[in-house]
């Protein structure tokens, strides 16, 4: 039964090959199903009530994911207020993401800890209702219920395997429970021996019966009725739905942490270009204080797309084709702004679109491309598959771009106080409870500066000159507090530079979003013009919007560098993606700085004495790693309050036992008291009083049970029956008998019990928190 439990749980885990791509899941969430049924096991062996061992696995499952995941925001290995931050962050955003994103999915964090939660608690719950209350039915439920909502949501791909695994651990499973709870009470003639070779028996028989049903359900049930119609079809209810609602698609920093880190080399396509940029997915526009999102719903509009690069630049057009691999999104990547498109698979005719081309349903087409096929979102410049394509992968299409080259001295021209148009007046919003020391630190940034430009130059200066670390293993995130985090370490990757950056420029005044995409990625020897884009390459940016000229990106992260912005932001082409490459960041100042822009100032000195914790060494009241906050001092003092109490539980017994034993009065009290003790000890061994015996029936019971080599317990039951009946109080030398016989008769059932049952009662806290204390007739004193 304990290797059935957890081979079923297993079996549930091996499901998620159909949700999860790679192999970066498999541990975590396989050793959190081990780790669980051990404790789950322990905790069983130990006697534990269900109170204390559900606290106790609630432990074990929160430092079992701290440890796995966040153990740079722990204090000492104990979670903290940041720990919690980043779980709740992950949990969020991987859940927000959750009805748009198309199976095999990357396994980022907030998936995988909440398939290790899961495993956990089915572990937990597997091992309670099949070793303690020894149901069927119950230790099932959730198992099938897992597996069912993998069907529903995973990929096609493995369902034939994982439906068998299931299936012959669901059938092992339920053989081993019902042999076990069939023979557990049987008597079988011829002992133990024959006893053993029936059970094996009954388990070869339902093993066999078992792999019959297992093969004819796999052999048959894909063929039958494969090609029939539904008896209810769904289909069509969903997407009208889906057509009514509008597609709504969460933020694609979701998936920046996984690519970069477990899907580096994984190539996500390849563009072959004839200019070099950045491979641009969409834009986030709405930053609600914890993350950074996109109010587009891609429910299309019958609008026109405005020119976004107005008199204050130039333009020059890009043709790129793109063959997507690995890519697993719903947006397609286009040098920034794309105006015309000619797909070449996926579609169901080849034709050419432009951003001038919007039908009413907001689909790019002309002539016979399919609406559902390649849509264009205006407001984040982002072109979007449709929904008759679960992402982009194999689909290959060719852009034409319109690049933006901007003259400095045209964008520093433009004065601060320039009208900022209607469409993109809601880029300045920010929460209401910003923090008001990163509003300050970008108003003593940017002092002295004339122009949205200039202010936009002095934060990106602020993040490349300031001392600021690229470091992919930051827990993801940019929540007002991660913010502030952020600027006290000055450690992040660039999520956190971009959305800091974007954030802090909002409280200036100045319209900004981010972008998500990619660096231009490893050019091809044999073909200049070919770009490899890997997982390692994916990238994300911020853009302000100037007026008279439109979107500008800034680069503030550590070893990157925009292809054809070096005009205006004095940064040279850069992507490094290694840390040799991140060590030589910056190596070549003069390269870095325009000839137009004065030369970098010394913002530390800007800084206010308040404001100092952001830019040099956190405060003692910061809510970061080293901060001893009430929350981190709760964070630390609950788990080892825990522990310390269960160490104190034999030490609250004993003082208990003396209490009791003090506070009994006369000499009447304290041999029943003694009788108690002495009936509990027993326990140990199997032996309980029934409601029918006397005081001298049990002791002789357990005397001939047991055997008892003592005579002292047979002496002690007629000393606490006369304690009980008789009408004279017993003496000073019998309640001194009474106490030398119970400690001779508990000093021998502790030499008979093993050191596990002696931890067991040592450690049992029920007689601390249970009912009141009744004699061992059941009467209450």
């Amino acid at each position: 039964m304990e290797i059935a439990g957890p081979v079923l749980t297993a079996a549930t885990a091996f499901s998620l090959i159909r949700v999860f791509e790679g192999d970066a899941w498999i541990l975590p969430v396989f050793g959190a199903a081990a780790i669980s049924h051990l404790l789950a096991l322990a905790i069983r062996r130990i006697g534990w009530g269900l109170l204390i061992s559900s606290l106790a696995t609630a432990v074990g499952l929160i430092l079992t994911v701290a440890w796995s995941h966040y153990w740079a925001t722990t204090f000492w290995g104990l979670p903290v207020g940041d720990t919690w931050t980043a779980l709740a962050d992950d949990v969020e955003q991987a859940w927000t993401s959750f009805g748009d994103l198309s199976p095999p999915v990357e396994p980022v964090d907030g998936f995988i800890v909440s398939a290790m939660a899961a495993l956990w608690l089915l572990a937990f719950l597997n091992d309670w209702t099949a070793m303690r209350t020894r149901t069927l039915f119950e230790p099932m439920v959730l198992p099938i219920a897992a597996f069912g909502f993998v069907g529903l949501v995973g990929d096609d791909q493995n369902r034939i395997l994982t439906i068998g695994v299931f299936t012959a651990a669901l059938l092992v499973f339920t053989s081993v429970h019902r042999v076990a709870a069939r023979t557990a009470d049987a008597v079988w003639l011829g002992g133990e021996g024959r006893a053993a070779t029936g059970r094996r028996a009954l388990l070869a028989g339902s093993a066999a019966i078992a792999a019959v049903a297992l093969a004819a359900g796999v052999a048959a049930g894909p063929v039958l009725g494969s090609d029939e119609d539904p008896i209810i079809d769904l289909t069509e209810t969903i997407e009208r739905g889906r057509r009514s609602a509008g597609r709504v698609v969460i933020s694609p920093l979701v998936d920046i942490r996984g690519r970069l880190v477990s899907q580096a080399e994984t190539v996500m396509f390849r563009v072959r270009a004839d200019e070099r940029s950045y491979w641009r997915l969409t834009s986030l526009d709405q930053f609600d204080g914890r993350v950074w999102t996109s109010r587009a719903d891609y429910a299309a509009r019958p609008t026109q797309l405005p020119s976004l690069f107005q008199s204050g630049s130039s333009v020059e057009e890009s043709v790129q084709e793109y063959s997507i691999e690995r890519l697993g999104a719903v947006w397609l990547p286009a040098a920034f702004e794309p105006r015309s498109l000619v797909a070449t698979t996926g579609a169901t005719s080849e034709a050419e679109v432009t951003s001038n081309d919007i039908s009413s349903n907001g689909s790019m087409g002309t002539g016979n491309t399919s609406s559902s096929d390649i849509s264009y979102e205006p407001s984040s410049s982002t072109l979007i598959v449709g929904p008759s394509l679960a992402s982009s992968n194999g689909l290959t299409y060719t852009v034409s771009s319109a690049l933006p080259r901007f003259d400095p001295e045209v964008l520093k021209a433009i004065p601060l106080d320039a009208t900022t148009i209607t469409e993109v007046a809601s880029y300045t919003a920010l929460p209401s409870d910003f923090s008001p020391r990163v509003k300050a630190l970008a108003n003593q940034l940017t002092t002295g500066a004339g122009s949205g430009y200039e202010q936009a130059l002095a934060l990106q200066n602020f993040f490349r000159n300031g001392g600021f670390v690229y470091d992919a293993n930051v827990a993801p995130g940019h929540s007002g507090n991660r913010i502030e985090e952020f600027l006290d370490t000055r450690r992040g990757y660039c999520e956190q530079f971009a959305g800091t950056f974007a954030a802090m420029a909002r409280s200036l005044g100045l319209p900004a979003r981010v972008a998500v995409g990619f660096t231009v990625g490893e050019a091809d020897p044999a073909d200049p013009n070919l770009y490899v884009v890997r997982g390692r390459h994916a990238h994300a940016w911020p853009e302000v919007y100037l007026s008279g000229v439109g979107w500008v990106a800034f680069e503030p992260t550590p070893g990157r560098g925009a292809p054809g912005a070096q005009n205006y932001t004095g940064l040279a082409e850069n992507q490094a993606v290694s840390g040799s490459d991140l060590a030589m960041l910056e190596e070549d100042s003069a390269t870095d700085q325009p000839d137009a822009v004065e030369p970098p100032i010394d913002f530390e000195s800007l800084i206010p004495s308040e404001l100092e914790d952001l830019g040099g060494a956190p405060p003692p009241a910061s809510s970061g790693r080293g901060g001893l906050t009430w929350k981190t001092w709760i964070s630390i003092a609950a788990p080892l309050l825990f522990v310390l109490l269960i160490l104190l539980i034999p030490w609250f017994k004993r003082i208990r036992n003396q209490r009791r034993f003090l506070g009994v009065q006369g000499n009447r009290g304290k041999i029943r008291l003694l009788w108690e003790e002495t009936v509990e000890s027993l326990a140990l061994i199997n032996m309980a009083p029934r409601l029918d015996e006397t005081y001298a029936e049990f002791a002789r019971r357990a005397i001939e049970q047991v055997p008892l080599h003592s005579p002292d317990l047979r002496q002690l039951g007629e000393l606490a029956a006369a304690a009980t009946f008789a009408p004279t109080e017993p003496t000073d030398r019998n309640q001194w008998l009474a106490r030398t016989w119970s400690l001779s008769v508990r000093a021998e059932v502790n030499f008979r019990v093993s050191r596990r049952q002696k931890l067991r009662a040592a450690f049992n806290p029920r007689p601390l928190i249970g009912s009141p204390r009744r004699d061992w007739r059941g009467q209450t004193p």
